[in-house]
């Protein structure tokens, strides 16, 4: 599941406002780049976002 997987989550929380993401030690790829991307647009309520990106791997071809 990973990232793509906790956007899927994300996207059925609509009425969420604020959100705190700490992703650390992670290894993220295209795919679950977009799928977390993805996910977070669909938070149409989505006012405050944090993202902390620490000490990670991302692997994004053609992004």
């Amino acid at each position: 599941m990973g990232a793509s997987g906790l956007g899927s989550g994300l996207a059925k929380c609509i009425n969420l406002s604020n959100l705190t993401l700490h992703l650390r030690f992670s290894f993220i790829g295209a795919m679950g780049a977009s799928g977390l991307s993805s996910g977070l647009a669909k938070c149409i309520n989505l006012s405050n976002l944090t993202l902390r990106l620490e000490q990670k791997q991302f692997i994004c071809f053609g992004l």
